[in-house]
């Protein structure tokens, strides 16, 4: 069975980029004030969860645009999310300082930037497959 890749491309983009938008605006919605959620919010974690959202979108436009070395930025992606997630899961787990539902969250994150980056992964194998055998 042959993969569609476009098609796999153009369904992790989408997700990278609804992901980065929901991420966007809930992150805006807590630092501006508007909502006001039940647990301690860790403003450097909101910052970067928003300036991610950021980086996040424009990858995913990328990606849709099959950008050659997508997979570069979404491994940067994936790590930063990786680091993060335990940073926060060491805060968490001593002082507290970060809530459990931001922890929960990161891991949501490296989950989806981890599937992201398998699919941008594979395509991209594909094509260097393709490439390699056609020569």
């Amino acid at each position: 069975m042959k993969i569609n890749k476009s098609f796999y491309r153009k369904l992790v983009a989408s997700l990278a980029i609804v992901f980065s938008l929901l991420s966007i605006v809930e992150g805006l919605k807590v630092l501006s004030g508007i909502k006001i959620p039940e647990y301690l919010v860790f403003t450097p974690l909101l910052i970067y969860n928003i300036f991610m959202g950021v980086i996040g979108f424009i990858t995913g436009m990328l990606l849709w645009l099959n950008y050659k070395k997508i997979v570069i930025l979404v491994k940067i992606i994936l790590g930063a999310h990786l680091i993060v997630l335990l940073i926060i899961g060491i805060l968490f787990l001593t002082s507290h300082v970060a809530a459990f539902q931001s922890l929960q969250a990161m891991i949501i994150r490296v989950i989806i930037w981890l599937i992201i980056f398998l699919v941008t992964f594979k395509t991209n194998k594909i094509k260097e497959d393709y490439i390699i055998s056609r020569s």
